[in-house]
């Protein structure tokens, strides 16, 4: 009984060695810590014999992928390709440092190659062009608060220099007296003046020289005889061709005792005013007794304080005038007148009566 025993006992023994021969100890990564399989055995599996290939790491030895590997779950994956390696710009790309002061584009901007051209610009005008700044050339710079914190003059330090420079004129044109500007024409003065209390003391029409004596030749060989009756005649001409305009209109206040007059074109500018006078006897009071000097000090100070109040200090201070100089609108000042003018308007009144004289004589007798 004994010996049975110890027959199937080293029957027993002998057959589970050779399982355990037939298994690899190192193909399963839990074997040694739990002593349990984790998973069955694929009967699809790889041979012993194509994985005698080995490599040892610093983690534990590990098998090296067999050649060929049979695909057991029937997915398609695409074949493993390296990646080309960088450039030198692409790595210069990846290293290069972000500017804070510039925006993000502008850090990432590629650089311009410079031109491969031995091009010289030393001493050209080229090299001149590029070293000089072109605010810096501007005049009357006097002071360090006109230039920028970049070195560069500011557009606040420009205009400041410009009217340190130069002194500021005022322009005449859009001055006014009691409402009343240059180039308004009559039936706009008129009723300015009705709305401020005054009233038309007087009105003179007038027809130009050369019409006037056109005219006169025509009803002369009309017939006309007399000098009343060729003055009618040369009249009803010039209305009927609307060559007749108002020359001059002045204009009263009694109870300020304030006059003005306003003269104007003819039509051929559509008869606008060109010249506004001004006058107030107020501070022309005769006498001097203390009470008469006294009323007339205080006359001649409101009229200059109105004065300053309205136009600002004179342009020049000697003649006491405003305006851009020249032949352009301008407006002078004395105690109790004043005078805005606009001689340009003027002479451009008489360039076209000229050119309308010439159009009926034959005044071309030069020849060189």
């Amino acid at each position: 009984m004994k010996i049975f025993f110890y027959i199937a006992a080293f029957l027993i023994s002998s057959s589970a060695l050779q399982a355990s021969e037939d298994v690899d100890p190192f193909a399963f990564g839990d074997f040694e810590q739990g002593g349990e399989e984790t998973g069955a055995i694929n009967e699809d599996a790889p041979q012993q014999a194509e994985w005698d290939n080995l490599s040892d790491t610093a983690q534990g030895v590990m098998y090296e992928q067999p050649a060929e590997e049979k695909n057991v779950t029937g997915v398609q994956t695409a074949p493993f390709v390296p990646a080309a390696p960088k450039t030198d710009s692409e790595n210069a790309a990846d290293n290069k440092k972000i500017n804070p002061d510039q925006s993000l584009t502008e850090s990432f901007q590629p650089e311009e190659k410079k031109s491969a051209l031995p091009i010289k610009v030393e001493g050209t005008w080229v090299d001149k062009l590029k070293n000089t700044n072109p605010l810096a050339t501007l005049k009357n710079v006097t002071s360090q608060s006109d230039v920028g914190d970049n070195g560069n003059i500011s557009l606040e330090g420009m205009v400041k220099s410009r009217r340190k420079g130069k002194k500021r004129r005022s322009n005449a044109s859009v001055f006014d007296i009691s409402g009343l500007m240059l180039r308004m024409k009559v039936p706009q003065i008129e009723e300015i003046m009705q709305n401020r209390g005054f009233r038309k003391m007087y009105e003179k029409l007038e027809i130009p020289n050369f019409i006037r004596w056109r005219n006169e030749e025509k009803c002369r060989n009309d017939g006309v005889i007399g000098y009343e009756r060729l003055d009618a005649c040369v009249v009803e001409r010039a209305k009927k061709d609307n060559h007749q305009y108002v020359d001059t209109i002045k204009f009263s206040k009694f109870d300020s005792q304030e006059e003005i007059e306003v003269r104007f074109t003819s039509n051929f500018t559509e008869n606008k005013a060109y010249k506004i006078t001004y006058k107030s006897l107020t501070p022309r009071i005769i006498g001097n007794s203390p009470k008469a000097m006294y009323l007339r000090n205080i006359k001649i100070y409101d009229f200059w304080k109105k004065i300053n109040q309205k136009y600002g200090a004179p342009d020049n201070k000697d003649e006491i005038t405003w305006g851009l100089g020249g032949n352009k609108p301008f407006l002078k000042a004395n105690t109790g007148f004043l005078n805005l003018e606009d001689p340009m308007f003027r002479e451009l009144d008489y360039t076209r009566m000229s050119r309308e004289d010439q159009r009926f004589i034959n005044s071309d007798f030069y020849n060189f």
